[in-house]
């Protein structure tokens, strides 16, 4: 188990917060953008956000979890977290399908690309993560190899 300095500690958490907050928000500018597209479809706006702000919370909290858990090496742990992120990042978008009546085709192609635009995105930017704070994390060994305290 790699023992983290309180700087670092502290650091991982304040980042922590400033995801959530983040996702949070999203989720809150999400559901507009998603009613005005598709209002006329029977989409509601408020289950919707209800659940969409349920799902972000979870998904505000396990994500992180999984990317330090990677940085780590615990992986898994960090999967575990992972699949949990994942159903959270989803139920909201199962949801679009499931709360409107009928959508075109044109529409759903539209909400498909999206959909996994938007979780490629994540993809590439939580591996960005993980291998940014691998790098960080090596760094501090060595320095730490060098000076005698490992």
């Amino acid at each position: 188990m790699i023992q983290h300095t309180a700087e670092t500690l502290r650091k991982r958490q304040l980042l922590t917060r400033v995801w959530a907050i983040i996702v949070i928000a999203w989720s809150v500018v999400r559901t507009i953008i998603i009613w005005a597209a598709l209002g006329s479809y029977g989409f509601n706006p408020w289950i919707y956000l209800s659940l969409d702000l349920v799902c972000s919370t979870f998904d505000a909290i396990t994500t992180p979890k999984m990317v330090l858990r990677f940085i780590d090496d615990r992986h898994r742990s960090a999967i575990k977290w992972g699949v949990v992120s994942l159903v959270a990042y989803l139920v909201p978008d199962v949801y679009i399908f499931e709360g409107t009546r009928t959508l075109p085709l044109k529409v759903i192609v539209i909400l498909c690309v999206v959909i996994v635009a938007m979780f490629s995105l994540a993809t590439v930017t939580v591996v960005r993560k993980v291998r940014i704070g691998r790098a960080a994390r090596l760094l501090i060994e060595q320095s730490d190899k060098v000076r005698g305290r490992a």
